[in-house]
């Protein structure tokens, strides 16, 4: 009795993957336990403080800047704001970047240019990203003063020409409430150094950075300019640039409003389709 042909063995292997999806898990397994991650960057140095208490100071410095911030730090932020904010909130966030990315020029805008309060500051004045503030927010009023008041000079020399004074200027002067728990009064360069290498190193795992981005500082953002990067990528941004460049005030207020029916109408505010670009 002739034998039967032998089955071939369906080849059930799955396809290779290509670079970009190497790439992405690498990235997600760096992102694992990132909030974890970056508390112990920020424990590495003692940066507990007194005198920052509810509404003392009427919450000056964050009713007048919105933080800069390290890639990681926004990823964390931006992804904890995705999963507990609702749809209203999340269209609030990125239409006031918007808003904010346009107030860019003095020449335009005038103290709106430097003046732009963080989306976070809550009722009476409470933080509500607290536990995901970024290391500029957790080191502010602690800076050595002779390196605080060179990065001063920097931004009075650069607005001279419109006749700003240093007093004019936002943020000239650190808070004095501010003291760490420890009785010190300030921070050296060298543990805010260490502070910032930590979250570069951490930012080329999260973001893929190259030495030469870190080197530029990158990964070093406003928040709203990293949510617009991240939300419309790129090419968006470029054009909305060109677009800044050449509009008067006006015409950028109303490319706000116009911007927000597209957000309202068009964006797709799905946690885990808009998380991915994070």
């Amino acid at each position: 009795m002739a034998k039967k042909p032998k089955k071939k063995r369906e080849n059930k292997s799955r396809p290779a993957k290509t670079a970009d999806q190497l790439l992405n898990e690498a990235k997600n397994n760096h992102r694992k336990d990132l909030k974890d991650k970056l508390q112990a960057i920020y424990e590495s140095v003692d940066m507990s403080t007194v005198g920052c208490e509810i509404a003392i100071c009427g919450c000056a410095c964050c009713k007048v800047a919105m933080p800069q911030m390290n890639y990681s730090e926004f990823v964390q932020l931006a992804t904890d704001l995705w999963s507990k904010a609702n749809k209203d909130k999340k269209i609030d966030v990125i239409c006031k970047s918007i808003e904010y990315f346009f107030r860019n020029e003095y020449e335009k805008w005038g103290m709106d240019s430097l003046v732009k309060p963080c989306q976070f500051v809550g009722k009476y004045g409470l933080c509500t990203v607290y536990e995901n503030r970024p290391l500029s927010c957790r080191a502010y009023g602690l800076w050595p003063e002779e390196e605080y008041e060179q990065r001063v000079d920097r931004f009075e020399e650069a607005y001279s020409e419109h006749g700003l004074t240093r007093d004019d200027l936002p943020l000239s002067k650190q808070c004095k409430m501010i003291r760490r728990a420890d009785g010190s009064t300030e921070l050296t360069m060298e543990e805010l150094d260490s502070l910032f290498d930590q979250l570069d190193a951490l930012d080329k795992k999260v973001g893929d950075f190259s030495n030469l981005q870190i080197k530029s500082k990158e990964n070093y953002r406003t928040f709203h300019d990293w949510l617009l990067l991240k939300v419309f990528g790129e090419e968006w941004l470029t054009m909305l640039t060109t677009f800044m460049m050449a509009a008067t005030r006006e015409q950028m207020e109303d490319q706000v409003v116009q911007l927000r029916k597209v957000v309202e109408t068009t964006l797709d505010l799905d946690r885990d389709k808009i998380e991915d670009k994070f």
